[in-house]
């Protein structure tokens, strides 16, 4: 199954990047909780209509690229992602970490956490460099 996982969340990233709404939806359980770096402020993102409001801004964000470094299976239903993210924010670039823990249930994502750093999402994983 754990190779399963992460080929859920290779297919979850090229729907990201094709910018594609209905595919991501399709590969998200429907009481997904999405949880962003902005969550501090905003909370979680439930269910598909919270995945809809998400993307959307993301989407709105011009030139956001994720650029995966590594999808790490974490063994059972947890996989982490490690890369970067960039794009322009109101006029102003950003470059910043990508650290996810994603948990995959029957091919679909139930959870993804957004990290600032790789040592949270790996000990959110209970790993360690």
């Amino acid at each position: 199954m754990s190779q399963e996982n992460v080929e859920t969340v290779q297919r979850v990233n090229e729907a990201f990047a094709a910018r594609d709404l209905k595919a991501l939806v399709a590969l998200h359980h429907p009481d997904v909780e999405i949880v962003v770096l902005r969550s501090a402020v905003q909370g979680p993102y439930r269910g598909h209509d919270g995945l809809r409001r998400m993307a959307t801004e993301a989407f709105d964000i011009a030139d956001l690229q994720l650029d995966i470094e590594e999808v790490r299976d974490c063994g059972g239903d947890r996989v982490l992602i490690f890369g970067h993210q960039h794009g322009v924010v109101s006029g102003i670039p950003f470059d910043r970490v990508l650290a996810e823990l994603v948990e995959v249930d029957a091919g679909k994502v139930r959870r993804a956490h957004a990290f600032q750093t790789v040592d949270e999402a790996l000990e959110a994983a209970g790993l360690s460099e």
